[in-house]
């Protein structure tokens, strides 16, 4: 057996590169990344880059060999925090949500308006809820993946 786990790794994530040989005197890994043995399992952490790897077992003249691909992807977006400046409002008080992500390239929180400045990692609208009123905060990642949460504003 030869794989790595994952093959697509998110590129801030780890990569485990993993294999098990029967019946092999020597077993050789291109490009050689960490020292590799016969073994029935055996499993590895390996740069997360993109990269073609080659595990060969030989046995006397008897050689086999497998080879996978990592191919890293752009990590995940994540919203780490998403926050009201207060749960009750009366009619018409200023609402502020503000949030923070990782590996956005965009975020949305409706309703509202933009507080300048705002960034794809960081950002605030601010809002007059006349009623109970509950803000979408969405970050967009680079592959097109969300993530969203929400946070109500109760006006008494």
């Amino acid at each position: 057996m030869f794989y790595a786990s994952p093959a697509q790794p998110p590129e801030d994530e780890k990569t485990l590169l993993c294999y098990g040989v029967e019946n092999a005197a020597t077993v050789r890994l291109e490009p050689p990344v960490d020292r590799v043995w016969p073994t029935a399992t055996r499993c590895f952490q390996i740069p997360t880059r993109a990269a073609t790897y080659t595990l060969t077992a030989e046995h006397g003249s008897d050689r086999v060999s497998q080879s996978v691909t990592v191919t890293p992807v752009s990590p995940k977006v994540k919203l780490l925090e998403v926050s009201i400046n207060k749960l009750e409002f009366a009619p018409g008080e200023k609402a502020t949500v503000c949030y923070k992500a990782r590996n956005a390239v965009g975020v949305t929180i409706k309703p509202g308006v933009w507080i300048e400045p705002h960034r794809p990692d960081l950002g605030c609208v601010s809002d007059q809820p006349q009623r109970s009123t509950t803000y979408v905060v969405t970050a967009t990642g680079a592959r097109g993946e969300t993530d969203s949460e929400r946070v109500t504003a109760r006006v008494k």
